[in-house]
């Protein structure tokens, strides 16, 4: 009887070789081969029991680290549970692999058990989707091309791969597992871009009203200091999302950083003695600022450049008239020669955030207000900590709270689809591939939507500080006319939609303890003792929507008045 090992276990050393460090399995019967294997060539296996929680763990891990991690499961429906993963990832440029087990072809659309079409079941998700044959049936060298392909994919493409086993019984080995030597080496696609490097050049030469907009991204540091360095050379303002990895301590002497756009662009007083940009640079993911979105649609700049776009472009407004791909910065590694020694368009901008600044540190008293609360949280961090950002309002309270002070920081927001499922699971992924401390903050609905990662994290023993912030359902919609024009009852029902889970009750229930601090006092000290102490800590805190629906809207009726001032 031919096995199906040697192939397998060809693919696993092979993506080894090439830079995979684990495999996250969900348990199963068909995946038995891929089980095996992996296990047997030494690579870290993590066992993570709901298919949709493993999905986002890999999302998260590999935002990271920027490695893909390899999914393996077994057939029928739990491939189709990854799907909410596989299309973050997709949106965001995350690499992913997928290796789903199947029945061979002869048993499917015929009643077999647990049977479904997983042909091309991420439809336009994926980078590259293969149903490959049946292992036993088939060269092993066959699988090093697989390897080197979904690497490659998955890599340089950004994005998910997913691969479909079929295999027929005896799905146990049937002789002794042997190991091969790996065949292949790690490679890097190099993305720096010299012509690109020398367009920045001539456009910040040429044009004076130049603007940076950095949105939700996962580039590594060296890159970011890059964009700075541009950045001071041209003159250019950098307008920056909380998501950008330019909030916090690390970029408190960059005075060219703008964290309070949302602020700014919602002034008409500002904008209105603004004169036109000339061109704008854009880079990562479309920015959160739904104000600095509408000046860009009142006011268009006269250019506007996409930096290596993925599957969506950062072009809501369909302005775009040039794309510059790979790492044009890349020439600005060191201190570049001052192209603009002094700029009355960057000082406008700059002024303006300080002013804002000023603002939004006087309204952060508020005790009930989630902008105060999300601050009181991140002035609890140590350094280098990953703040794991939810969606919805959270990420909003970010976009004004965080602001270039404090401890040094990352962020990881799922802003590619925008989605709220999968926070939590997100985070296991994240802290298990840091080498520092993680801070999640998420609200109420979102932590309802994944109970499940709490359970895996405790499973994992995850080394994980969570903060949750009930403000008793969808905050957000608060802020919208809906909310304004129906019934109370009707808006409570299907907007706000509290969730009346008692999520405190539940994790203690599980074995999680739950602390509930009453200030933005306590909520600092908790968060700091949390991540001092280790584990999972979870961290339940009282917020109201109507305070900070009515935070957000004086912050910006002070900023105006002090314009005028």
């Amino acid at each position: 009887m031919l096995s199906p090992y040697p192939f397998c276990i060809r693919f696993f050393t092979e993506m080894k070789a090439l830079g995979v460090k684990e495999v996250i399995i969900s348990p199963g019967s068909r995946n038995t081969p891929l089980v095996l294997s992996a296990h047997s060539v030494g690579l870290t296996t993590k066992v993570l029991i709901d298919e949709r929680t493993a999905g986002f763990y890999a999302l998260g891990n590999a935002k990271k680290n920027g490695t893909p991690c390899i999914l393996v499961c077994t057939s029928g429906t739990a491939s189709a549970n990854y799907l909410p993963a596989v299309i973050e990832a997709n949106h965001a440029g995350v690499p992913m692999i997928i290796c789903s087990a199947d029945r061979p072809p002869e048993q499917r659309q015929w009643g077999a058990g647990q049977t479904i079409d997983q042909v091309n079941l991420y439809g336009p998700n994926v980078r590259w989707s293969y149903d490959l044959p049946v292992a036993a049936e088939v060269d092993e060298m066959f699988a090093r091309s697989i390897a080197v392909r979904s690497w490659e994919r998955s890599v340089h493409g950004k994005g998910p791969v997913h691969l479909n086993w079929p295999f027929r019984e005896p799905l146990e080995p049937n002789t002794e597992i042997n190991l091969p030597e790996a065949t292949v080496k790690p490679f890097e696609a190099s993305i720096d871009n010299l012509p690109s490097g020398r367009r920045l050049k001539e456009l910040a030469q040429k044009h004076e009203k130049g603007l940076i907009i950095v949105g939700p991204n996962d580039l590594p540091n060296n890159v970011i200091q890059q964009i700075c360095n541009f950045s001071k050379s041209a003159s250019w303002p950098i307008i920056s999302d909380p998501g950008s990895q330019m909030r916090g301590g690390s970029f408190k002497d960059s005075p060219n950083i703008i964290t309070t756009g949302e602020i700014i662009c919602s002034s008409e007083r500002f904008l209105h003695r603004l004169e036109q940009a000339e061109i704008i640079i854009n880079v990562g993911l479309t920015p959160t600022s739904k104000s600095y979105k509408n000046w860009l649609i009142k006011t268009p700049p006269v250019q506007q450049i996409l930096v290596a776009p993925g599957t969506d472009w950062n072009d809501p407004a369909n302005q775009v008239t040039e794309i510059l791909e790979g790492n044009p910065f890349y020439v600005f590694s060191e201190s570049a020669t001052q192209i603009r020694p002094k700029s009355e368009w960057l000082s406008e901008w700059s002024n303006a955030d300080a002013l804002a600044v000023s603002t939004i540190r006087n309204s952060i008293k508020m005790e009930e207000s989630e902008v105060s609360a999300i601050y009181s949280a991140r002035m609890g961090i140590v350094d280098t900590t990953t703040i794991v950002l939810s969606n919805s309002m959270v990420i909003r309270d970010a976009e004004l709270a965080f602001l270039n002070e404090g401890k040094a920081f990352r962020t990881i927001t799922n802003r590619g689809a925008n989605g709220i499922d999968g926070i939590i699971s997100t985070s296991i992924g994240v802290a298990h591939a840091s080498v520092g401390k993680t801070l999640t903050v998420v609200g109420d609905v979102a932590a309802t939507h994944d109970l499940g990662g709490f359970l895996a994290a405790k499973r994992l023993e995850t080394d994980l500080t969570v903060v949750i912030f009930d403000n008793g359902g969808g905050g957000i919609f608060s802020f919208l006319p809906i909310s304004r024009t129906i019934e109370t009852e009707v808006f409570e029902k299907f907007y706000e939609t509290p969730p009346h889970a008692q999520i405190p009750e539940i994790l203690n229930a599980a074995g999680i303890s739950v602390e509930a601090p009453q200030t933005s006092f306590e909520l600092t000290k908790a968060v700091t003792e949390g991540l001092d102490e280790g584990g999972l800590k979870v961290i339940w805190y009282q917020t109201n929507s109507k305070a900070t629906e009515q935070t957000f809207q004086k912050l910006r009726e002070n900023f105006n008045n002090e314009l005028l001032g």
